[in-house]
């Protein structure tokens, strides 16, 4: 799995286009391990290729991501109409540390995980 650090946060959240279009579809709660495992369909990765029908070939995959040493979550009822229009992901201070952020939302997200790290890989599987 690859860690998501301060370096390499911006790239990914422009390489996954900040999960505009996607969806969780699975999250696991590991309540001992202090983990969340989350498990996304995500519509757009790496460059769009504009196909000669006009439409763009999007690079659909999935992705899961683990969530170590969870401070805080929240989340709402989760619909399986409900997707990301633009994810939230920052480093953020929190009790004199600094912790990193996942929301579906900046303002009303339906799921925010506060965590000492996050790991992601691609499963290609969809």
């Amino acid at each position: 799995m690859i860690l998501i650090t301060k370096d390499n946060l911006p790239l990914f959240m422009e390489y996954y286009h900040y999960f505009h279009d996607s969806y969780i579809t699975n999250v696991n709660y590991n309540i001992e391990l202090s983990q969340i495992e989350i498990f996304m369909d995500v519509c757009w990765s790496g460059q769009p290729i504009l196909k000669e029908n006009g439409s763009y070939e999007t690079n659909k995959t999935k992705i899961r991501m683990l969530f170590n040493d969870v401070k805080r979550y929240n989340n709402k009822e989760i619909f399986s109409w409900e997707y990301i229009n633009k994810a939230f992901i920052k480093y953020i201070k929190f009790k004199k540390e600094e912790i990193i952020c996942f929301a579906s939302d900046e303002k009303e997200p339906f799921v925010y995980i506060v965590c000492d790290k996050i790991e992601y890989e691609e499963l290609k599987e969809f």
